[in-house]
């Protein structure tokens, strides 16, 4: 579970960043987990490219492989020339323990020299093949046949040389998994296939045979998208490991780039012992191009190996598996576990390790170290499955009325009904336990104006101190505010409906034998509307633009402010709304923000936005937390989004990005006036500009606004009297020359 003191830390989100060394770059792609390449649709227009490779053979030591093209409809695409592919062909060596697990080594490979960087000795890199390099037939019906130019035992000698001073061992196995794969751009769509088989028995991927597949490119795109690197040109994993294994090395730095390593030191990044020692981890690149990647932070937990591995048995309902993909717990190796573990000296671990042959003989169930799931287990995640909220009934919800909430936390697990007031975990001291009742109005766009505090947050109440024991095992909190009639300052009458929610975190101890160790466990909130003053008591909700559930395949767990905050987005906005700000703890900041302003807004809306838009601001956000202890700037060493940006649909939901905005979707204050508590005399951005402006925040884009309509520096009376009307649907509505899904290249169907 991610631990942040609030919802100001920063955003680590892990980028795949578009690699590395020696293969060359060029465009983008589309994915595809099996070995062809199925059509997509983007932007409403169809492809025109579906590639299969449909057999390979091999004779006097030469590999020919047969492919076809075809459109979306099936028809034969007979203009493919040499120059529009690649080809890449390796062979599995198996490890110890056979199949199960092995190493990719490529037939086809350069000796990379030193020229930057810290790295001193020439190393063995794989290549590609150009079309151009073998011999290539066109049947003039969409298939065709290339044969390879490079033999699989007839190596350069300066290659066998190089092999022999590294160890590698490139020898031609017949009886060993063979994988040709091929990297195609034409008409500027770009395809990788691969293609499995064992030449000895000439069975191949169509056969049925066992592939050997790790990874898969479905999961990795539950947070990339799209994997495109190398200029947009590599898709997809099966096709990268042909490549990315143990037989190439960045010369440069003298890093592996052997896929699970490179993968796994990326996405540890910042947190890899040898970072946080000093140090830094980078690869160079194809024109020696340098990437660091000692900042990146994985944004999900770490020690959740199935988020990226999937098996039969360990795979999640949204998750493709693969044949191998439960080795990661299953099978130990030096190269997986120190890659993540690189302070570990495997010469000195316990009496010396040459190899991967004895690592099973500690790292399994009955053994000394346990399993490997079990040492990844994160344990403050387990315990907040036994935590479960739920509101029971809400009333005396009447303008002048003090709410009343009715409620209970139980233990799914078992049906266990927390007794808070008296129950360990319940009942710690010093913060370490809380729980709390919040109320927020109105659900067309929260304000909480009348909440008689310095700040526009939801007023939230200490159940803990207040709750009522109901001796049915709920309990009852009844508000100290009553929702506001207008007779105190503002003057404001709450219309509409409102919501309470219920946050906080119990404090367990995760270990038995250090029962004073408490760990603060971030409750799952839970959100409940009610009507103050709508026809037959009918409750409004909040419009839902972004999925909760979106939000956690990236980030696992969203636990905030001090882990009192999580998972439920819903939640968030309460206090996240257009006319919060960041004042109050900027006049208090220990670390004074460089932005020059008075207040930031605090808006979800765009908040959010520019955090994730950190790489294309011209200014990163920046933040005060709470009670002014941090100032978080969001640029692009704390924020690494690891998704098309322009991808729109990757948090929202119900076509909620589109333009024209809803009606009751307010503007974002940034100066909050001389009176804090009303927002009449508020300086806002209208609505549209403000979402687009916290990505678009250049002068161009400002002025491009204003030019249609938008403020930057406007008052809500102003918007609702029609004095500023925005214009920006007039061009990018649903359906218009430049709508949003347009300009944004938004994929209708992955």
């Amino acid at each position: 579970m991610i631990k942040f003191s609030n919802i100001f830390q920063p955003y680590c989100v892990a980028i795949f960043v578009a690699l590395l060394s020696a293969c060359g770059s060029d465009g983008t792609a589309s994915s595809n987990e099996i070995s062809h390449s199925p059509p997509v649709q983007i932007s409403g227009t169809k492809t025109e490219v579906n590639l299969d490779i449909i057999g390979a053979d091999i004779t006097s030591d030469v590999v020919t492989i047969n492919f076809q093209l075809v459109d979306i409809d099936g028809a034969a695409i007979t203009h493919l020339v040499a120059s529009d592919f690649s080809v890449t062909l390796a062979k599995l060596n198996p490890s110890y323990v056979g199949n199960n697990t092995g190493n990719w080594q490529s037939y086809i490979n350069k000796i990379e020299m030193p020229g930057v960087g810290t790295g001193t000795l020439p190393r063995m890199q794989a290549i590609l093949e150009s079309g151009s390099s073998g011999a290539f037939v066109s049947n003039g019906n969409g298939t065709y046949q290339y044969t390879y130019a490079q033999s699989v035992s007839n190596q350069p000698q300066e290659i066998i040389e190089q092999a022999k001073i590294e160890n590698l061992d490139l020898s031609y196995k017949a009886q060993v998994l063979h994988r040709s794969g091929m990297q195609l751009s034409l008409d500027g769509f770009k395809r990788n296939v691969t293609f499995d088989w064992i030449p000895a028995t000439g069975k191949t991927q169509i056969d049925g045979i066992a592939d050997h597949a790790i990874a898969s490119t479905k999961n990795c795109n539950s947070c990339h998208g799209e994997l495109a690197k190398h200029g947009g040109a590599r898709t997809e994993i099966k096709y990268c490991v042909t490549c990315h294994n143990p037989g190439s090395t960045d010369a440069n730095s003298g890093n592996t780039v052997n896929f699970k390593n490179m993968i796994h030191k990326i996405h540890r990044g910042k947190y890899l012992p040898s970072v946080q020692a000093g140090g830094e981890y980078k690869i160079y690149g194809y024109k020696d191009n340098e990437y660091n990647f000692s900042k990146i932070g994985f944004p999900n937990d770490i020690l959740t190996c199935q988020n990226c591995h999937a098996g039969n048995a360990t795979a999640m309902p949204e998750q493709t598996p693969t044949v191998n993909g439960d080795n990661w717990r299953d099978i130990a190796t030096q190269s997986a576990c120190g890659s993540c573990h690189d302070d570990l000296d495997f010469s000195q671990h316990k009496g010396g390790q040459v190899d991967d042959e004895n690592c099973m003989s500690c790292h399994q169930n009955s053994a000394v170290a346990g399993s490997i799931s079990d040492r990844h287990r994160n344990l403050a995640t387990e315990a907040s499955e036994k935590f479960q909220a739920e509101i029971l009934a809400v009333s005396n919800t009447a303008v002048g009325q003090f709410p009343v909430v009715q409620f209970k936390v139980t233990n799914p697990e078992t049906g266990e009904i927390y007794d808070i007031l008296n129950d360990k975990e319940w009942t710690h001291s010093n913060g370490d336990s809380r729980l709390s009742i919040g109320l927020a109005w109105s659900t067309k766009d929260y304000t909480n104006t009348g909440n008689q505090s310095n700040n526009s947050s939801a007023v939230e109440m200490d159940a803990l101190e207040l709750a009522i024991d109901n001796g049915d095992g709920s309990f009852t909190v009844t508000s100290s505010m009553a929702i506001p009639d207008g007779s105190l300052t503002p003057n404001y009458v709450a219309t509409g409906s409102g919501s309470t929610f219920i946050s906080g975190h119990p404090a367990v101890a995760l270990d038995s034998e250090k029962p004073d160790e408490l760990t603060q466990i971030g409750l799952n909130n839970t959100i409940s509307y009610f009507s103050i003053d709508e026809t037959n008591d009918q409750t409004t909700v909040r419009r839902v633009n972004v999925s909760t559930e979106q939000c956690l395949t990236c980030h696992g767990d969203l636990v905030k402010h001090g882990n009192s905050k999580a998972n439920n987005i819903q939640t968030c906005v309460t206090c996240h709304n257009p006319r919060n700000t960041d004042k109050r703890t900027r006049e208090m900041a220990q670390t004074p923000p460089t932005d020059g302003k008075v207040e930031e807004s605090l808006d979800f809306k765009t908040m959010i936005h520019a955090i994730h838009g950190s790489k294309m601001r011209t200014a990163p956000l920046q933040l005060v937390g709470y009670m002014g202890y941090r100032t978080h700037v969001y640029d692009e060493d704390k924020v690494h989004y690891p998704n098309q940006l322009n991808n729109c649909t990757t948090c929202h939901v119900n076509n909620s990005y589109q333009l024209p905005l809803r009606n009751n979707v307010m503007g974002s204050t940034v100066s909050t006036g001389e009176d804090i508590k009303n927002h009449d005399d508020d300086i806002v951005i209208s609505p549209t500009a403000a979402i687009c402006s916290s990505c678009h925040d250049n002068s161009e884009a400002k002025i491009h606004i204003e030019s249609n309509g938008g403020s930057f520096s406007t008052t809500k009376l102003q918007i609702d009297s029609g004095v500023v009307i925005e214009q920006c649907s007039v061009c990018h509505g649903i359906d218009r020359v430049y709508a949003v899904d347009t300009v944004h290249n938004i994929k209708k169907v992955r």
